[in-house]
């Protein structure tokens, strides 16, 4: 490394003998500044200088080249500072203006000649490890168009100029003919070298990435959040969500190299997360912003306290009624009983229409459910979020309701969630169904002994969840639903008609038809979440569980 120290007496000196240096003019009652001071103070700050254009290079040469021209303008202009005790803000104000003018010459200077040499020199001329320092503009701007490229320009990129494919060798491997080979080399070279003279630009999500959750609300099984479960899909997704975007703009926008996202748009597009048009997508898929999120939970912050209200006086009044209708399991502590008459009236509440009458069917899937599909960005209040509803049918018809508490409850649709045979095992036990139960079923029946799902009794098994017949559950249901109606409705209908006014706001104008639904959808947490967790506050709900009782998951039996 040269001693910057050593250069820049040198030009200070050369500077000097030209005129170029000044006395420093003095504050109001100062003294002169002498040349000779200036020097020594300039050679002090040389160090500080160089390492500042250390972090902003990434060689030796260009921070000691731009050290040098930041300590000759410091050098030119310094004799128009008023005031010596203001030298250091001086200083990286000159500092400032000059990497800005030298980033404006670098990017002027990058774009180079793209010929069939630099690309056949790839290979053999050029070790490989430089396409991998990045040491070289020519290979930098070279690999990062090459990112760039559709997947078939880009194949035939490669195996021409990288693997040393010939013509024929590749028109074989792509299934096309060798004029059309030559003609991908042609266009590709083009494209290349009119992106290497470009400016490209990435975008925030390059730097500041989305993590989106996946909502699902309708009937199972719900495939949607295993599909989006992939960083790279919540991106796109996020990418194209207010941008009608090609697939190179959303590599640009994510920072993503096109080879990983040729297929994630290919997979996202034929499941109906992202629609083409043209060259460009958009998503398919309503994304609730945290900024949109917050102002849908203060406008409706005032009404959990009031739903909190209602619904423990709906317990204390029909806590009777529920348990005179005789399921199996109304024998159950005060405390269980009171979570499962909750579970059914917050699940009413959830799914309540706020017209009045019924929910509308939900949208088909591209998987052939009907079920409502949106995203949330991850809230920093994951507190909020303590409660999902979810359901799983047995082979005999019979329905598990799960009302999971996350907060560590008993019970979650994940022990049985996409396990048919463990649903039907269950659910067998719960309808006394013992005799069906075969050798190699016992094995699950005692993971299930252990999780709390069921307990040994006699020869036989019991489950540890209360159990309706369908006329039961349907008796159930008719006190919620009165509920709601008679004293929720007004409530539900102000809270959606907010949330739908809100959302809509936020919403690109091609996804406006889905608003409605994912309002209403949506208003769980709020509705729900909140209300309950209040009622946990005030141990009208209790997370003190019976060991051998699971308070939130029932059984509807079919027979």
């Amino acid at each position: 490394m040269r001693e910057i120290g050593m250069n820049t007496k040198s030009k200070i000196h050369a500077l000097r003998i030209s005129g170029g240096i000044t006395q420093m003019q003095p504050a109001e009652g100062g003294e002169h500044v002498e040349s000779a001071e200036l020097e020594a103070r300039i050679a002090e700050v040389s160090k500080t200088i160089y390492s500042y254009c250390r972090a902003k290079t990434s060689t030796r040469e260009e921070a000691e080249d731009l050290s040098q021209d930041i300590l000759l303008n410091l050098i030119r202009s310094v004799g128009s500072l008023r005031d010596e005790r203001a030298f250091y803000a001086f200083m990286w104000g000159v500092a400032g203006n000059v990497y800005k003018q030298w980033c404006g010459k670098k990017q002027r200077h990058s774009c180079c000649e793209l010929t069939e040499g630099i690309l056949s020199a790839l290979p053999s001329e050029q070790p490989p490890e430089l396409l991998l320092s990045g040491e070289s503009d020519d290979i930098y701007l070279l690999r990062r168009e090459l990112t760039l490229l559709s997947e078939r320009y880009r194949r035939a990129t490669v195996l021409y100029y990288i693997e040393g494919r010939s013509c024929a060798e590749i028109s074989e491997l792509l299934a096309v003919s060798e004029s059309t080979v030559k003609y991908l080399l042609f266009k590709s070279r083009k494209v290349l070298k009119e992106g290497m003279s470009m400016q490209r630009d990435l975008g925030r999500l390059s730097y500041d990435p989305k993590t989106l959750i996946p909502l699902y609300s309708g009937e199972g099984p719900n495939r949607f959040a295993d599909f989006m479960q992939s960083r790279i899909r919540q991106n796109i997704l996020s990418a194209c969500y207010n941008d009608s975007l090609t697939a190179q703009q959303i590599s640009l926008e994510t920072g993503i190299p096109l080879p990983y996202l040729d297929d994630e748009i290919a997979q996202m597009e034929s499941r109906g997360m992202l629609v083409r048009d043209g060259r460009h997508y958009k998503a398919n898929v309503i994304v609730i912003t945290a900024e949109c999120q917050d102002e849908i939970d203060r406008a409706a912050v005032g009404y959990h306290e009031q739903i909190a209200g209602m619904v423990e006086r709906f317990l204390s009044e029909k806590i009777d009624d529920f348990i005179s209708i005789g399921f199996v399991g109304s024998d159950f502590s005060e405390n269980t009983l009171r979570w499962q008459l909750a579970a059914v009236l917050f699940r009413a509440i959830a799914f309540a229409d706020p017209s009045g009458g019924d929910a509308p069917t939900p949208p088909r899937t591209a998987w052939g459910e009907s079920a409502y599909l949106w995203c949330i960005e991850k809230p920093l209040d994951a507190d909020k979020y303590i409660f999902s509803y979810s359901s799983v049918r047995s082979r005999h018809g019979d329905e598990l309701y799960f009302f999971d508490y996350k907060r560590g409850g008993k019970g979650d649709h994940r022990d049985f969630y996409g396990n048919e045979r463990y649903v039907s095992i269950f659910c067998d036990i719960c309808s006394g169904r013992n005799a069906q139960l075969g050798e190699y079923d016992l094995e699950a029946v005692a993971e299930m002994i252990r999780k709390g799902y069921a307990v040994k009794d006699g020869d036989g098994f019991a489950a540890t969840v209360p159990v309706y017949t369908h006329e039961q559950y349907a008796r159930v249901s008719a006190l919620a639903a009165g509920f709601v109606c008679d004293g929720l409705q007004w409530i539900i209908r102000d809270m959606n008609s907010s949330a739908e006014r809100i959302l809509g706001a936020y919403t690109p104008r091609h996804l406006q038809g889905q608003v409605a639904g994912i309002a209403a959808m949506d208003k769980f947490v709020n509705a729900v979440c909140m209300p309950a967790s209040i009622l946990i506050d005030r141990r009208v709900l209790s997370t003190a569980w019976h060991p051998l009782e699971m308070p939130t998951t029932y059984m509807v039996s079919d027979g």
